[in-house]
């Protein structure tokens, strides 16, 4: 059920700037079955997924904060990476579901990949934000398109710095 919920959300973000740009009549409902979908994820997993819910249902009824989600999931993964920073970074305890026992150089490593994606994470939220206010259709795009490209020229440009340049 998680893996349906999780797959859910993941296909309605992403088509989500579409509907918000396009105005192809189905925003109410798309908006609701994000609030739905996020609600039942904060349900079964006992986490703070709910405030996408109560995100979702506000945007229902105050239609002028519908370009907000992509900036809030930004925000979002922002606060989780930078909140991990005070104890051990959250990539740290991804490469420890790899090998337990991670040498010194490692966790520096990891640590300050958080802070890159922390960076990335601020910078997307900030392009969202003034997209949403310059041009509705640029933002469609790089909301909807490039900056799930990004996401991906960051995943695979560290693996293959990794495999270069960290031994």
């Amino acid at each position: 059920m998680l893996v349906l919920v999780k797959t859910l959300i993941f296909l309605a973000t992403l088509a989500y700037p579409f509907f918000v740009v396009l105005n192809l009549g189905f925003l109410s409902g798309v908006l609701l079955l994000l609030a739905i979908l996020w609600g039942v994820r904060a349900w079964l997993e006992n986490r703070i997924f709910y405030l996408f819910s109560l995100f979702f249902v506000v945007v229902y009824f105050l239609n002028d904060l519908k370009f907000l989600y992509p900036v809030a999931v930004n925000l979002a993964f922002l606060g989780i990476f930078l909140y991990s920073l005070k104890d051990e970074a959250i990539i740290t305890k991804f490469a420890r579901l790899k090998q337990k026992d991670l040498p010194i150089k490692a966790i520096n490593y990891t640590r300050n990949l958080t802070k890159i994606w922390i960076v990335f994470f601020a910078l997307n939220a900030g392009i969202c934000l003034a997209l949403a206010f310059i041009n509705e259709h640029i933002w469609m795009i790089y909301c909807g398109f490039v900056s799930y490209l990004l996401v991906g020229v960051l995943l695979v440009g560290e693996i293959i710095y990794r495999k270069i340049f960290v031994r």
